[in-house]
């Protein structure tokens, strides 16, 4: 890499003297500004995903008005508890047949699977291809199908070729990483572990997953990453290691100060986490003491369990990443 892997630092003293709170900074969401933004990506899908297509006059269920702002999006949560009702059904293949895409893809997966109508691959087809029409995502179901061998031989091929076309457009992850396994495998055409990682690591969010564990097979086949890639892959290893410490904070933070009761004042500990390289257990120090030995002692061993996943990339000559952590404990 061509800067420095610099330390993290979780925390900032002086904001962080609030009522139980965890206590973040820089890269770090608190879990509550992770629960507003869920909320509000929430809010944003039920008014915008299926509002794209203008949903016209339809047969519904009997008690769902059609100006209901919910309208055509149960057709897509509905099954989510692996059981579809009749009613729900009906709503599912009326909003089909008006040219929702998402309900269509939902009634196709149905039929692919046999969920609540008799399993007919070549309906789940059209219906997958009808909505490939207006959502390039779909190609994705016509190329798992391809992958499948329930619409004939396993044609590896023509499923590159469809998650070619879903990746095209730009918005699926899923389609990127089924292309690079099959690249990584060499099904339907020449194997390519390079392009496979690229695939992976710009399919990925997170470092768990299909796709992370997708990355760290090419790295333990020997692919080496460029100077971009690497910049990439630590991104994401730290983002997602920082939000795991974040939420230990929260939970060492609330049974430390449950169990002894510090008083209202409060008390600061601040906890240095340390990765070293070849070791998944974290050194721990106490960076800034409470005072309070059983502070102290309570706070490290609520940390004993951590571990990190897989590691970060270490510049040459590094061999350890090191975050800090705050935590306030006090009576409520």
């Amino acid at each position: 890499m061509s800067e420095p892997f610099a330390p993290a630092v979780l925390i900032d003293p002086d904001d962080c003297r609030r009522d139980g709170c965890a206590c973040v900074y820089d890269r770090v969401v608190t879990e509550e500004a992770i629960m507003r933004i869920v909320f509000l990506s929430l809010c944003y899908v039920l008014l915008t995903a299926c509002s794209a297509e203008p949903v016209p006059s339809v047969n519904v269920p009997a008690g769902i008005p059609q100006d209901d702002p919910l309208f055509g999006l149960r057709c897509w949560v509905s099954p989510n508890d692996g059981s579809v009702t009749r009613e729900q059904l009906e709503y599912i293949l009326a909003l089909s047949e008006s040219g929702d895409s998402m309900c269509k893809m939902l009634l196709g997966d149905l039929y692919e699977n046999g969920r609540s109508v008799p399993q007919d691959i070549a309906k789940a087809k059209t219906l997958y291809q009808s909505a490939a029409d207006v959502d390039e995502r779909a190609y994705v179901l016509l190329g798992k199908l391809a992958e499948s061998g329930l619409d004939g031989p396993p044609d590896y091929q023509k499923a590159r070729r469809l998650y070619l076309r879903a990746a095209a457009g730009g918005n699926s992850n899923s389609a990127e990483a089924r292309l690079a396994k099959l690249m990584e495998e060499g099904k339907g055409g020449q194997q390519d572990l390079e392009g496979a990682m690229t695939l992976y690591l710009k399919a990925t969010r997170a470092s768990f997953g299909d796709e992370w564990d997708g990355i760290q097979r090419l790295l333990g086949r020997g692919v080496k990453l460029t100077a971009e890639q690497e910049q990439r892959y630590n991104k994401i290893w730290i983002g997602t290691t920082e939000g795991r410490i974040q939420s230990k904070i929260s939970r060492v933070q609330e049974s430390v100060s449950g169990a002894l009761k510090p008083g209202p004042v409060g008390k600061e500990v601040t906890v240095k986490l340390e990765y070293i390289l070849g070791s998944l257990v974290p050194r721990l120090s106490i960076v800034n003491s409470s005072n309070d030995n059983a502070v102290d002692q309570a706070v490290l061993q609520g940390f004993e369990d951590f571990r990190f996943t897989d590691g970060p990339i270490l510049p040459q000559g590094q061999k350890t990443w090191s975050v800090q952590a705050l935590i306030y404990v006090s009576s409520r």
